[in-house]
């Protein structure tokens, strides 16, 4: 495993620095000191920490055992909830982030079990409609508003 640590992290590091790279085209901003560029690139150099790290780890023997494998079932779940993102990104340009939003919230809280119909509900309304505002009134970002523009 040490080899495939290694490989992995040089990997991370090149595709950290083709973000890095990427996002510094990005128009810079104007008014304030950081534009849209500062997110992607933040993340690039996290990444770029944790590669080294992983790198670093297999270098001093402490990489994963071949007995530690990624088992299929949680492999599968993965992929499935991947696709409920997809979904998610499909969903809410047609209706709209802050529904679009509760219904990802709540099939994902669905599939990963958790209980009781009237906690998911709540759950997911609340929190999308926090992160709603917060984009709208704070950050002041426009978000899609789809087929029910009227409602927000």
């Amino acid at each position: 495993m040490k080899k495939i640590d290694i490989g992995t992290g040089v990997g991370l590091i090149i595709f950290s620095a083709w973000i890095f790279w990427y996002a510094s085209a990005y128009r810079k901003a104007t008014i304030y000191y950081y534009g849209p560029n500062f997110f992607p690139q933040f993340l690039a150099i996290a990444m770029c920490i944790c590669a080294i790290i992983l790198i670093l780890n297999a270098i001093k023997g402490k990489s994963m055992e071949k007995d530690d494998r990624i088992h299929l079932k949680g492999f599968i779940r993965m992929v499935i909830s991947i696709g409920i993102c997809i979904g998610y990104l499909l969903l809410m340009q047609v209706i709209g982030f802050a529904m679009g939003t509760s219904v990802f919230l709540f099939v994902l809280m669905m599939f990963i079990g958790q209980k009781g119909l009237v906690q998911r509900i709540t759950s997911s309304v609340v929190v999308s409609l926090i992160v709603w505002a917060i984009f709208r009134y704070f950050l002041i970002i426009p978000l899609p508003t789809g087929m029910f523009a009227f409602t927000f």
